[in-house]
C-alpha cells in the first residue's frame, strides 16, 4: 500500500514539472495571419543636417511562409513594390532596380506569451532624393546600417501600425550632394492586407 502510494505521488509530481516546464518554455515561432501586407506612411520623413523631407510611402510586402521562427537576423520575406509621392521639402524616386528587398527579424517586446512590438529590418530600401536647392542624392540602407521599423501590437495580436525607429541611421550616398552623411526616419504607417484587412500576429 504504502509502495502504490508512493509510486502514485512520484507520478504527481512528474505530472506537475512536466506542466509547469512546458507552460514556461518560451514560444519558438510567430505566426502571422496574411503572409502579404501594405504598410502606407502618410508621410514618412527623412531628416538629416537639420532638414526635414516628407513623402507617402507605401512598402508591399511578403513573408516566406506563415510560421516564422524567433531567429536574430532571419530572412524572413522581402519588399516586392514600393512607391513615394506626395512629397514635400523635395522630390523622390524609388530605385525600382534594386526590388526586392530583404526583411530580417530583429526581435520582440513585451511579456510572453503577450508581445507588444515585433522590430524587423529592411535591407537594400532605397531612392534618389533631390532636396530643394540641391542636386539629387541616394538614400540605400545596408545589412549595417537597415532601415529598422517596430510593429506595433494590441491585444489579440492585431498590428495597429509600424513606425520608424528614429535611433536608426541610413547612409545618404553621393560625393557631390549637399546632404551627405546619415539620415534618420520618422512616421508611423497603416498595415494592412492587400484586401484592407488586419494583420494579426501570435506566437506558438
Amino acid at each position: 500500500m504504502k509502495k502504490c502510494c508512493k509510486r502514485g505521488l512520484a507520478s504527481l509530481v512528474a505530472a506537475i514539472f512536466l506542466a509547469v516546464t512546458v507552460s514556461a518554455a518560451p514560444a519558438r515561432n510567430l505566426s502571422v495571419s496574411e503572409q502579404a501586407a501594405n504598410i502606407v506612411w502618410t508621410p514618412l520623413e527623412l531628416v538629416m543636417a537639420g532638414r526635414s523631407f516628407r513623402c507617402n510611402a507605401t512598402l508591399g510586402a511578403r513573408f516566406h511562409y506563415r510560421t516564422m521562427v524567433k531567429s536574430d537576423n532571419a530572412l524572413i520575406g522581402y519588399i516586392n513594390s514600393a512607391t513615394m509621392n506626395t512629397c514635400t521639402g523635395g522630390s523622390a524616386t524609388i530605385l525600382a532596380a534594386t526590388l526586392p528587398w530583404h526583411i530580417t527579424y530583429r526581435g520582440f517586446s513585451g511579456t510572453l506569451p503577450n508581445i507588444t512590438n515585433i522590430r524587423m529590418n529592411v535591407i537594400g530600401f532605397s531612392f534618389n532624393w533631390r532636396p530643394e536647392g540641391s542636386i539629387a542624392c541616394l538614400a540605400r540602407s545596408t545589412a549595417e546600417n537597415p532601415l529598422q521599423v517596430i510593429t506595433n501590437i494590441a491585444a489579440g495580436g492585431i498590428v495597429t501600425g509600424m513606425r520608424a525607429d528614429e535611433t536608426a541611421t541610413i547612409p545618404i550616398e553621393s560625393f557631390f550632394c549637399a546632404f551627405g552623411g546619415e539620415g534618420t526616419f520618422r512616421g508611423t504607417g497603416t498595415v494592412r492586407t492587400p484586401g484592407g484587412s488586419n494583420v494579426a500576429v501570435r506566437l506558438i
